[in-house]
C-alpha cells in the first residue's frame, strides 16, 4: 500500500519517533556500506545510495523526518577516522543536500511528486539531483579539508568525486524507493510479479555475460559495446511498468555492474582505480537518465492519449445524451442486457431498477409491436445485417412511446454472430409531428378540393336556393309544391353548409377578425347553446373576470361553440351538463409541447368545453379532428363538426386539442392569443328587410343564372338593375346610356376584366360608385392570385335573396 506524502496529518510522537529512529538505523547500515567503497580517503565514495534513501525519506515522510538522516549520518562518519566536528558537519551537510534536494522536487513537481510525470523526472535529473550533490559535496570536502582528514588528492578532485558518487545515488536509488513505495501497483498483480522477476533474472544474466564476459566472443564481435546489449531490458521495463520497472532494472544493472568492477572484472577496469569507478558512475548515470525520462515519455503520451480518449467520451455521451439517444448491448450467447443511464431513463427505470435479460426487455414493448421486434432481432442474427426500426413501448405510468432502434450484429472470430449493439432514441415528438404533417397535407388536399369544387358548387347553390326563396315567397303556392320547395330549399342550405365546413376546416374560408371579448361572445350566445342542448343538458359558464381580448371572427367563434356544443350532447344521449371555462394562461418555453401541439410562447385566453359523455379511447382521440371521420352512425353526422373547428381556430392562428378518456368525458380546449387592443362593439343584425330608394345597382356576372337570380332579387327589393354578363359589357352599358350607378356587384374571376380591374375603371369612369365583389372561390384563392385587394367589401357565395339585398343595402349606406 502506498506510503503518505508530506501533504499528510502530522503523525503522533511515537510514530515519529519510530519513523526517525528507523531513517537513522536504515541510513546508518547504507552509508557504511558507501564507505566500503571509499576512493579518497575513508569518506568519499562513488559508491552512495545513502543519498538517494535520504531523498526518498524526505519525499515521502515529509521534511519533517531530517533528524534521522543527520542522526544516521553522523553516526556513519563518527565510525572513520575523521574527528568528530568533521563527521558532524559532514552529517549536516547530508541532511542539507536531502532538504534541498526534496524541496526542489515538491517545488516543481508538486507536493504529490510522480516518476511517470515529465515535471519530475526533469526536476529531479536537472534541479533536485546535481544541486543536492553539489551542497553536500562542498560542505563535506571543505570539512575533511579544514580537519586535516583529506588526503593528498586536490579538493576539486575530491568535490568532483564526492557529487558524482551523490548524484548517482540519487538517480539510482532514490527513483527506486519513490516508484515503489508511493505509486499504485499495476494490475493483475500475479502475473506482472511474475513478468517483473522474469526481467529482473534476465537482466542480471544479460549483465553477467556483457560484463564479465563469461562466455567466449569471437575477436571480431569483441568490438561491440556489450554494455549497450542492457539498455533493451531498460527499455522493456519502462515500456511495460513505468517508472516502477525502469528504477528497477537501472537498480539491477548498478548492482551488477558495481558489484562485477570491485570483484576486479568487468570492461570498466582502468589502471586507476579512481577512472574505474568514474567510467562505472557515468554508465550507470546513463541508464538511469535513460530509463527515467522514457518511463516518463511513455507515461505522459498515455496519459494524453488517456485523456483525449476519455474527452472524445465525454464528447460522445454528451452529444449522445443532447440527441436523447441511448446505448445498448445484448449478448445473445449469455442473455445478458446492458443499457446506459439514458436509456433507462428512457424507459422509465428507476435508479435501482435492472433489465434482467431480452425477455425482460421485450416485456416493455408494446403488446402489439412484439412480434414485430422479435422477428426484426431474429432476422438480424440470422442474416447479419443491421439493425433499423420503429416501436412503440409502454412506460411503468402507462404511457406509450416511440422509440428508434438502429443496431449491429457482434459476431465472434469465427463469424458466428454473437450479440447485437446499437443506438435507442425516443422518437414520439418526431412521429407526432409527422402525424400532425400527414394530417396538415390531408386538410391541404381537402382544402383544395374544396376550393377547386367551390366556385361552381356555391354559383350553383345560389341559383338554387334563391329559386327556392322565389317560390316559397308565392302566397299562391300549393301545400305540396310548398312542401316540395322546402325540401329543396334544405337541401341546398345542407349543401351549402358542407362545403362552408370544408372551406372553414381548410382554412379558406373568408374570416371578419375583429377585436372582441371572448367572454361577451358565451355570454351573448349562451341562449343559442342551450336550446341546442335542451333542458336535460344544462350549461354552466365559469367566465375569468380578468380575461383579455382576442382578435377573431365573432361568427366563426359562435360556429366553434355550436359544434362543440352539438358534439356534446351527441355523447350524452341520457343528457349532462355542459361546462364552458374561460381563463388566461400563460404557455411558456416548457409549454413548447402539449398533447402534441406545439405552439408559440406568449399569453393565451383558454377556452375550454367540458362534457360528461362517454368519453374516446386513443385511437379515436387521435382522428378526431380529421375531416369526414365520425363515431356516428350513417346519415347522423358528416365528420365535420371537429374539422370545422379546428380551422376555424388555426386560421384565427390559434391552438385546440381534446382531452379525453373512456368514461370520463371529454375536454375540448381553445387557445386564441391575447391582444393588447381594446375590443370593438359586435353589431347586431337587422332582422328587418332593407328598404331600396331605387338605387340604380349595376350587376356583373358571367353565370347566366346566378345574374338572373341577383336581378330579380334587387328589383324586388326595390332597386334599379343593370345586368352585364363581363366587365366590358359593363363599361359599354355605361358609355351608351350614361348612367352612374350607386353600386356595381361584381363577381371577381371573370373572362376577359377580372373583377379588381372592372373596379379600377368604374373608379375612373363613376367616381364614388361603391363594389361589392361576391365569389365562389375561397379568399384563399382569391388572395393568392391577387384578385382582391384586403379590405374590400365581399359577399360569399351561396347567398340567398335575402342576404344579398342586405348585404347591397349594407355597402350603400357604410360610411367611407
Amino acid at each position: 500500500m502506498p506510503l503518505p506524502f508530506s501533504a499528510s496529518p502530522r503523525p503522533r510522537p511515537a510514530t515519529y519517533a519510530v519513523e526517525v529512529v528507523a531513517l537513522a538505523l536504515v541510513y546508518y547500515a547504507a552509508a557504511r556500506l558507501g564507505l566500503r567503497y571509499a576512493t579518497i580517503g575513508q569518506s568519499i565514495s562513488l559508491v552512495w545510495p545513502p543519498t538517494g534513501l535520504a531523498l526518498a525519506a524526505l519525499v515521502v515522510l515529509g521534511r519533517r523526518a531530517w533528524p534521522g538522516i543527520a542522526v544516521g549520518a553522523f553516526f556513519a562518519n563518527a565510525a572513520t577516522a575523521v574527528p568528530l566536528w568533521v563527521a558532524a558537519a559532514i552529517a549536516a551537510g547530508n541532511t542539507l543536500e536531502a532538504l534541498v534536494a526534496s524541496t526542489l522536487v515538491t517545488r516543481y513537481a508538486g507536493e504529490r511528486p510522480r516518476l511517470d510525470a515529465m515535471a519530475t523526472v526533469r526536476a529531479l535529473i536537472l534541479l533536485a539531483a546535481p544541486a543536492g550533490a553539489l551542497v553536500s559535496a562542498l560542505i563535506g570536502v571543505t570539512s575533511l579539508e579544514l580537519g586535516g582528514a583529506l588526503s593528498a588528492t586536490g579538493w576539486f578532485t575530491a568535490t568532483a568525486v564526492w557529487w558524482t558518487g551523490d548524484l548517482l545515488g540519487a538517480l539510482l536509488v532514490a527513483p527506486l524507493l519513490i516508484a515503489w513505495v508511493t505509486e499504485p501497483p499495476p494490475t493483475r498483480a500475479v502475473r506482472g510479479a511474475l513478468e517483473v522477476a522474469l526481467l529482473c533474472l534476465g537482466t542480471a544474466l544479460a549483465a553477467e555475460l556483457g560484463l564479465g564476459h563469461l562466455l567466449p566472443v569471437p575477436s571480431l564481435l569483441r568490438r561491440l559495446d556489450y554494455l549497450y546489449l542492457l539498455f533493451p531490458f531498460v527499455i522493456w521495463a519502462a515500456l511495460r511498468f513505468g517508472s516502477r520497472g525502469a528504477s528497477l532494472m537501472t537498480f539491477v544493472v548498478a548492482v551488477v555492474a558495481v558489484w562485477r568492477t570491485v570483484a576486479g572484472g568487468g570492461p570498466f577496469n582502468t589502471d586507476s582505480g579512481g577512472g574505474t569507478l568514474l567510467a562505472v558512475g557515468c554508465y550507470l548515470g546513463i541508464v538511469a537518465v535513460t530509463g527515467l525520462l522514457l518511463a516518463a515519455a511513455v507515461a505522459n503520451e498515455r496519459e494524453t492519449a488517456t485523456t483525449a480518449l476519455r474527452a472524445r467520451d465525454e464528447q460522445l455521451r454528451v452529444a449522445l445524451d443532447a440527441a436523447r439517444m441511448g446505448v445498448w448491448f445484448w449478448s445473445a450467447t449469455e442473455n445478458r442486457l446492458t443499457w446506459d443511464d439514458t436509456l433507462r431513463r428512457m424507459y422509465g427505470l428507476g435508479p435501482g431498477e435492472e433489465v434482467t435479460g431480452y425477455q425482460d426487455f421485450l416485456s416493455r414493448v408494446h403488446p402489439d409491436d412484439h412480434e414485430f421486434v422479435e422477428s426484426s432481432v431474429r432476422r438480424a442474427l440470422a442474416e447479419g445485417g443491421r439493425l433499423d426500426y420503429e416501436f412503440r413501448i409502454l412506460l411503468p405510468d402507462g404511457r406509450v412511446r416511440w422509440i428508434s432502434d438502429l443496431g449491429s450484429v457482434v459476431s465472434d472470430s469465427t463469424g458466428k454472430a454473437v450479440g447485437l449493439t446499437g443506438t435507442c432514441q425516443d422518437v414520439t415528438d418526431r412521429r407526432t409531428a409527422e402525424e400532425q404533417l400527414r394530417l396538415a397535407h390531408k386538410m391541404e388536399s381537402v382544402g383544395r378540393l374544396a376550393g377547386g369544387v367551390a366556385h361552381e358548387a356555391n354559383n350553383q347553390m345560389s341559383v338554387v336556393m334563391s329559386a327556392a326563396d322565389f317560390i316559397l315567397a308565392r302566397p299562391d303556392l300549393p301545400a305540396a309544391v310548398r312542401a316540395d320547395a322546402g325540401h329543396i330549399r334544405r337541401a341546398a342550405e345542407r349543401t351549402a353548409a358542407v362545403t362552408a365546413q370544408l372551406l372553414a376546416f381548410s382554412r379558406r374560408q373568408v374570416l371578419r377578425p375583429q377585436v372582441i371579448n371572448l367572454n361577451d361572445v358565451l355570454e351573448r350566445f349562451r341562449p343559442v347553446l342551450q336550446r341546442t342542448l335542451g333542458e336535460d343538458c344544462p350549461v354552466t359558464l365559469l367566465l375569468d373576470p380578468g380575461l383579455g381580448p382576442v382578435r377573431a371572427d365573432p361568427g366563426q367563434l359562435e360556429q366553434v361553440l355550436l359544434n362543440l356544443a352539438i358534439n356534446a350532447r351527441d355523447a350524452m344521449p341520457r343528457g349532462g351538463p355542459l361546462t364552458v371555462e374561460t381563463a388566461s394562461v400563460e404557455l411558456g418555453e416548457d409549454s413548447a409541447l402539449r398533447a402534441g401541439v406545439r405552439v408559440r410562447p406568449g399569453r393565451y385566453a383558454e377556452l375550454s368545453v367540458t362534457d360528461s359523455g362517454h368519453g374516446m379511447d386513443e385511437t379515436t382521440l387521435a382522428h378526431a379532428f380529421e375531416p369526414f371521420f365520425t363515431t356516428k352512425g350513417v346519415g347522423q353526422g358528416t365528420g365535420l363538426g371537429l374539422a370545422t373547428v379546428y380551422g376555424i381556430v388555426k386560421q384565427s392562428d390559434g391552438y385546440v386539442w381534446a382531452d379525453s378518456r373512456l368514461g370520463h368525458g371529454t375536454t375540448i380546449k381553445v387557445c386564441l392569443p391575447m391582444t393588447a387592443d381594446a375590443p370593438e362593439p359586435i353589431p347586431v343584425a337587422q332582422a328587418d328587410r332593407p328598404v331600396a330608394q331605387g338605387e340604380l345597382v349595376l350587376v356583373v356576372e358571367d353565370e347566366e343564372q346566378v345574374r338572373t337570380i341577383a336581378a330579380r332579387a334587387l328589383t324586388e327589393a326595390g332597386y334599379r338593375v343593370l345586368v352585364a354578363e363581363s366587365g366590358e359589357r359593363a363599361l359599354e352599358m355605361m358609355r351608351q346610356n350614361g348612367n352612374r350607378p350607386a353600386l356595381a356587384l361584381v363577381d371577381v374571376v371573370m373572362p376577359g376584366l377580372s373583377g379588381s380591374e372592372l373596379a379600377a375603371e368604374l373608379a375612373r369612369a363613376a367616381p364614388g360608385t361603391r363594389v361589392l365583389f361576391t365569389s365562389g372561390y375561397t379568399d384563399g384563392e382569391i388572395l393568392r392570385r391577387g384578385l382582391l385587394e384586403p379590405g374590400a367589401e365581399f359577399l360569399a357565395k351561396p347567398f340567398s335573396p335575402q342576404a344579398l339585398v342586405r348585404a347591397v343595402h349594407a355597402t350603400l349606406t357604410t360610411k367611407h
